[in-house]
């Protein structure tokens, strides 16, 4: 299972803070799960921006959206079981005024609707925030605030090694008394290449459009 929990134990033996069979102390695992909410912030905001949507109806929305709740609305969200086929994640920057792309509960046909993308977002702002990625893996949004030491991870269970290299870096100021290995870093190395580049993503065609 590509739990938090995994990830810390993973992180705390790449920097040899825990021999094997060992697990991490109470209060490492603090630190390993305080570190990893941040990480994962750290995260979603690399990955780039989502087109922010203003609610004040119930709503099922599309993929990489950020929805805000509008001051005094009472909205429920349903995350969505499949997308736009087309447009879903794509937005005219403020230039045509087009409809935020929605979701649906219903079944992906493969031709109006389509599953969302591995890694998909969702944000919601407002009086109660959340933010969910969606994970291709195990077909199911999940939650990326707010996490337990048993809590899935929000990425795919294929970047778990990535994640926690990135974790291990993160905290071996904390709980490390030396510097990385060579072969750590050069891990950490592949595991940003990993979570940045997601090179087993599939990626909607971008087509230029110049004025």
């Amino acid at each position: 299972m590509a739990t938090v929990r995994v990830a810390i134990g993973d992180a705390m033996r790449a920097l040899r803070s825990t021999a094997v069979g060992d697990d991490p102390t109470a209060d490492e695992l603090a630190v390993g799960l305080e570190a990893a909410s941040n990480l994962i912030l750290d995260i979603h905001e690399a990955r780039g921006p989502l087109l922010s949507v203003d609610v004040s109806a119930n709503i099922t929305p599309g993929e990489n959206q950020r929805l805000r709740i509008q001051a005094g609305s009472t909205v429920g969200v349903t995350l969505p079981n499949a997308v736009q086929a087309s447009g879903g994640g794509r937005h005219d920057y403020g230039f045509g005024g087009a409809a935020a792309p929605l979701g649906t509960t219903g079944a992906a046909d493969g031709r109006s609707w389509r599953a969302p993308g591995d890694g998909a977002r969702i944000e919601i702002v407002g009086t109660t925030t959340a933010l969910y990625f969606y994970r291709e893996d195990i077909n199911a949004w999940q939650p990326a605030t707010n996490l337990a030491l048993d809590s899935e991870l929000p990425f795919n269970g294929r970047l778990t090694s990535a994640f926690a290299a990135l974790l291990a870096e993160r905290i071996c100021d904390v709980v490390s008394g030396g510097a990385p290995t060579p072969t750590l870093m050069r891990r950490i190395a592949r595991g940003r290449a990993a979570m940045m580049l997601r090179t087993g993503a599939a990626r909607a065609e971008t087509i230029g459009q110049y004025f």
